[in-house]
């Protein structure tokens, strides 16, 4: 079996007298993948390093003057959660941050929410909406409507992928 062409690497060659992992070194063209362009996320963190860090800021500037942090959506008190193991359920993103990776730190992504409002948008149903009909459901989706345009033109914006 013939092994790789890097000193102590004694893999099997894969292509070109190279193993897998070294394959990189190759000198022809042809057949290489082509290298994606990668964005690194942190030139769109809207001044923050992480969530926690964001998501502190978030609640300081949601207090009122009594030092209380309402539900928009449901308008139930926030502070019996904060230091509780509850505290970053009190944090949804408006719109997922998995598929909208640029506005994960983006402030006006994030609303300060109650924890079942949350799980509800995150993972419930219609009927599970229809269980709360006073909280304002039309409110939370003209909102997600609103977010997607946002991104969107900030894509272009930006000239992002």
């Amino acid at each position: 079996m013939k092994k790789c062409q890097i000193d102590n690497c004694f893999n099997p060659v894969f292509s070109h007298g190279y193993c897998q992992r070294h394959g990189y070194l190759r000198t022809d063209k042809k057949n290489m993948p082509v290298q994606a362009r990668r964005i690194r996320l942190s030139d769109y963190s809207f001044g923050f390093e992480d969530q926690l860090t964001l998501f502190d800021w978030l609640w300081e500037n949601a207090k009122d003057v009594c030092g209380r942090v309402f539900c928009e959506f449901t308008g139930e008190g926030l502070n019996q959660f904060y230091n509780t193991s509850l505290y970053y359920n009190c944090f949804a993103h408006v719109l997922p941050k998995g598929r909208y990776t640029y506005f994960k730190l983006n402030p006006a992504n994030i609303k300060i929410v109650f924890p079942e409002f949350h799980r509800i948008i995150d993972q419930g149903s219609r009927d599970k909406r229809l269980e709360h009909p006073l909280w304002k459901w039309e409110l939370w989706d003209a909102k997600v409507v609103e977010m997607k345009e946002q991104y969107l033109k900030y894509k272009q914006e930006n000239k992002l992928p």
